[in-house]
């Protein structure tokens, strides 16, 4: 056991300050505040996948720059903070911004709600809290009975919960930008973390309502509608003049097309696909930030692993880590190792259910085959191509264009840019007139990700009208071309999920599609079983009827390309018969016959054939 004294490592502190209180590993990004805040546009967009550590960016931001209000302009609260980080050897850069400004910092992350009304109770409360860290400026002498009178409305949340109050809410940012201005003397500097949350979820939610309340001819779904109405106002302040020293803001998605930003001058966005190259390490671990905490912590024998698990995402010019990944696996692993308990290394997915990807649901039932067959390509380890739209929108969702789609996985960081690809596409093209990129999956956590979202999806449609029920009824029944006719169309219209760096048996991926059926359905059969013994081998898939009295016993036959599959499956009931699979279940004197179902599968076509053998008379 090493002797070794090791930082805390926080899974997910709250923020910069929380971090630094408990004395955790801090991965060095202070470079990056000179780097924002000297930058000469005033409004800056920054926008990454979830977990990628944006909310402990922009709490570091606040923590340096922050005026402390007791000791305007004192700066002992950051030098302790900030204490041995690089940014204070710029001593230049730092009495200048370290303690000098105040800050408006705000997440609206928890903005959520069924309906508009539920959602805008959640925008008051976090506006409350907000305003309620500067309800000491009630009692400055600088501020005027106006001034003081629109701040305690924002104090007071009965008031701001009202609907009819929501102009308040609208000003906000206004309202308290212009009372620390005349408290300091100094422009304030706006962070808004995760901006975009409150438009994700009104169009998720509008998609579920206008499915729920769609034969209610008086609903209305303006949810999201009304939500831009408001960001809209509530973001105003970006376009005044003279009111802002800086603001920064961070999402998922730019949006654009409802104009939230028109009219806002000096506006950059840094989004995943940019090529500026001095905002690509900053959020997010880097090649060398990782290696560097697996060492720390005594766990780079397993670089490797942890490069094949987590890594692959690439923003421009650095190849990233997903920051969470790492800390998960750091966590989950490091104390094993101090025990000498690790004799073999976990490697979970920790990204899973923790990313905002409810807007990809309303693509369900949209996708093309083109679609799908680029999904395969993804999970068989190729790069797709698609029209990237850059403003990928919340309002463009319901319009279910699939190069949305595409880009919106893109930007919620299922995808990753292939920049050699498309280097060479541009190359080949007039790079302004090309909009065509080149994506892959970054790496094997989220090719899992894909893997059970896709099942997901596929259980969603084969439970809907009792359908993979329906399949094995017509199997028990020997109703061979129902089977067929509707085992062609799934095959058709899900994406085939398997590793092809196995080299499996292409029957283990048929013999998993119709297990991926059957499990919807288990409940209402009877002695379900996979891969068991029978007869003189080992039957692929059995189950009786809820009576008992009928069995089915399904061989599965994969055709070479051009051949029959009709032949084939008539070739899998000949091996059932051959290798008796239907003879132990006459064991059983209450089962009457057995269905011996022979199914032969070529790429997404199958042929089934039946033949019933009768239980031998005494």
């Amino acid at each position: 056991m090493s002797s070794k004294q090791f930082l805390p490592l926080l899974k997910g502190p709250k923020n910069f300050k929380e971090l630094k209180d408990q004395n955790g590993y801090f991965v060095d990004k202070t470079e990056y505040i000179k780097t924002a805040f000297t930058d000469t546009d005033s409004v800056l967009l920054f926008t990454r996948p979830r977990r990628f550590g944006k909310t402990l960016l922009m709490t570091m931001f606040e923590s340096f720059l922050q005026i402390n209000p007791e000791k305007p302009f004192d700066t002992s609260v950051q030098q302790n903070y900030f204490k041995g980080t690089k940014i204070l050897e710029d001593k230049e850069f730092c009495s200048k911004f370290m303690g000098q400004y105040p800050v408006i910092s705000v997440s609206l992350k928890d903005v959520d709600g069924d309906f508009f009304e539920d959602a805008y109770e959640c925008f008051a409360s976090t506006i409350f809290r907000l305003a309620s860290e500067y309800k000491y400026l009630l009692n400055s002498s600088k501020l005027d009975d106006s001034d003081k009178e629109e701040l305690k409305n924002l104090t007071t949340k009965s008031y701001l919960l009202q609907l009819k109050n929501q102009i308040s809410i609208k000003d906000s940012l206004r309202t308290l930008a212009t009372a620390l201005y005349k408290e300091y003397g100094k422009y304030p500097i706006l962070l808004i973390d995760e901006y975009d949350v409150p438009l994700a979820n009104a169009s998720f939610h509008d998609l579920q309502n206008s499915k729920t309340y769609s034969k209610d001819e008086s609903f209305i779904a303006d949810y999201h509608s009304r939500m831009v109405t408001l960001m809209k106002a509530f973001l105003g302040i970006l376009k005044d003049e003279d009111t802002l020293t800086k603001a920064v803001l961070t999402g998922c998605l730019k949006v654009a097309k409802n104009s939230l930003f028109t009219g806002v001058n000096n506006f950059t966005v840094n989004s995943v696909t940019s090529k500026d190259a001095k905002y690509t390490g900053m959020i997010g671990f880097t090649k060398e930030e990782t290696n560097q905490i697996l060492k720390d912590y005594e766990l780079d024998d397993y670089a490797q692993q942890v490069k094949e698990h987590y890594d692959g995402y690439k923003f421009f010019d650095k190849e990233m880590f997903c920051p969470w990944d790492v800390v998960n696996f750091i966590k989950s692993n490091f104390e094993f190792k101090q025990n000498g308990q690790l004799t073999e290394i976990g490697t979970g997915n920790y990204w899973e259910g923790t990313t905002s990807d409810k807007s990809l649901s309303g693509y369900i039932g949209y996708l093309t085959e083109k679609d799908n067959q680029r999904m395969q390509n993804l999970v068989d380890g190729k790069s797709i191509s698609f029209i990237l739209n850059e403003s990928m929108n919340y309002d463009c969702l319901p319009q279910h264009n699939s190069d949305d789609f595409w880009s919106l996985l893109l930007h919620s960081g299922y995808l990753t840019l292939d920049w050699v690809q498309t280097k060479k596409e541009e190359l080949k093209k007039d790079s302004k007139s090309n909009k065509d990129v080149f994506a892959r999956i970054p790496n094997l956590e989220i090719l899992e990700c894909f893997d059970k979202n896709i099942k997901e999806r596929f259980a969603d449609v084969v439970k809907k009208d009792n359908l993979a029920l329906n399949i094995a009824n017509a199997l028990l029944e020997g109703n061979v071309d129902f089977v067929q006719n509707k085992l062609g169309p799934l095959l058709r219209s899900f994406v085939s999920i398997r590793d092809t760096a196995t080299r499996a048996p292409h029957e283990n991926y048929y013999h998993g599609f119709l297990n991926g059926i059957f499990t919807n359905c288990k409940d209402n059969l009877g002695e379900y079983r996979s891969n068991i013994e029978a007869g003189d081998g080992y039957a692929d898939i059995t189950f009786n009827n809820l009576d008992g009295t009928k069995s089915c016993v399904i061989e599965i036959k994969v055709c070479k390309e051009k051949e029959s599959r009709a032949k084939k499956a008539n070739e899998a009931i000949e091996q059932i018969l051959e290798k008796h699979y239907a003879e132990s279940f006459f064991e059983d004197e209450n089962i009457t016959s057995v269905n011996a179902i022979g199914i032969a599968f070529s790429g997404k076509n199958c042929a089934v054939a039946c033949k019933v053998i009768e239980a031998k008379q005494s």
